[in-house]
């Protein structure tokens, strides 16, 4: 998109255009600082009803923790600043990250996590309104980095959705089941998407983008559109959802899974064995079946216990963007 064309949907949607933003954001530029357009309506989506997200870089620019707001008439603008070291270090961070076999999920150590993925998208793929262009000095492949970060975070997210979907049918809890299963398909799209090159707009807008970058994987994505309502229909849909999302990148949840139950011990009381959650406050019953679940790791044993937030299910390795076969167009 061009600033003019963006221009166009500002006044189109809010009667105002991008030099009205940039006057209302003006205290927080300095002489020779970038500002760059990010988010859903940068990208030709949106609706009237969308926030405007702006990125504020410059050699001495203070960070902002969170993003600051502002309205420009009707419109919302949220506005992050970063100094250039911070958008280096950024990269840095995102790079090394990648380079590692743990896990990506918390890679950035804090809540923020979400929101940096977001902001090294904004950077890497946004619309420079106005100031020098950006080019973080310490990562000269930061725009691939952007990208295989969010294709790693989303390929690890399938990796979960798949396996809690197959455990979650399997013990007949299909709102579970399909429900992760549906998860499964869209998480295997963003990593399609973002593979080619289509900017990261997080979990909305998934059947837009489709329409405009990946018009071959639309009627792929119809059959998954709505979750089924009959029991019977269930079945079907899990294994068709988990197959779709192997066959477009690859992954077929093979990796076994670890569970960590914190907090949750098994004591005996007299004769009988129970399950004492101090912290959630609860004490369970368990058979001789159950013990011996406990005690050989059993998943779906365990899977019961995810179900009650009393257990978590992790991977002591994370998924490489190489360990992925995603699929190309006309899939």
């Amino acid at each position: 998109m061009t600033t003019a064309t963006l221009d166009q949907r500002l006044r189109g949607f809010h009667d105002i255009g991008v030099d009205d933003v940039l006057d209302v954001v003006g205290y927080l530029r300095d002489g020779g600082d970038t500002v760059v357009a990010g988010g859903s309506l940068t990208f030709g989506l949106g609706n009237r009803l969308s926030d405007f997200d702006i990125v504020i870089c410059g050699a001495e620019t203070s960070r902002s923790l969170v993003p600051l707001e502002h309205w420009v008439k009707t419109l919302r603008v949220d506005v992050w600043t970063r100094s250039h070291s911070d958008v280096d270090n950024l990269f840095v961070l995102a790079r090394e990250a990648l380079a590692a076999d743990t896990p990506i999920g918390g890679a950035f150590g804090s809540i923020e996590h979400e929101q940096q993925l977001k902001l090294l998208h904004r950077i890497a793929f946004g619309l420079e309104l106005t100031g020098p262009a950006l080019a973080p000095a310490s990562v000269p492949d930061f725009r691939a980095v952007a990208r295989d970060l969010v294709v790693r975070e989303y390929a690890e997210r399938l990796r979960e959705s798949i396996e809690v979907a197959r455990l979650a049918a399997g013990a007949g809890n299909w709102l579970a089941a399909v429900s992760n299963a549906r998860e499964a398909v869209e998480e295997a799209f963003t990593v399609v998407l973002t593979s080619r090159g289509v900017p990261f707009t997080g979990d909305k807008w998934l059947h837009e983008r489709l329409k405009t970058h990946a018009p071959d994987l639309r009627e792929a994505y119809r059959r998954f559109a709505a979750l089924p309502t009959a029991d019977s229909d269930c079945a079907a849909y899990v294994a068709d959802a988990l197959a779709l999302a192997g066959r477009l990148t690859g992954r077929t949840g093979d990796a076994e899974p670890t569970w960590t139950v914190d907090g949750v011990e098994v004591v005996m009381t007299g004769d009988s064995h129970v399950l004492v959650a101090p912290e959630h406050g609860g004490v369970w019953a368990l058979t001789g079946a159950d013990v011996a679940a406990w005690r050989n790791k059993d998943a779906d044993f365990y899977f019961g216990l995810y179900e009650r937030g009393l257990a978590k299910l992790g991977w002591d390795r994370g998924v490489p963007v190489s360990d992925l076969t995603i699929a190309g167009e006309n899939a």
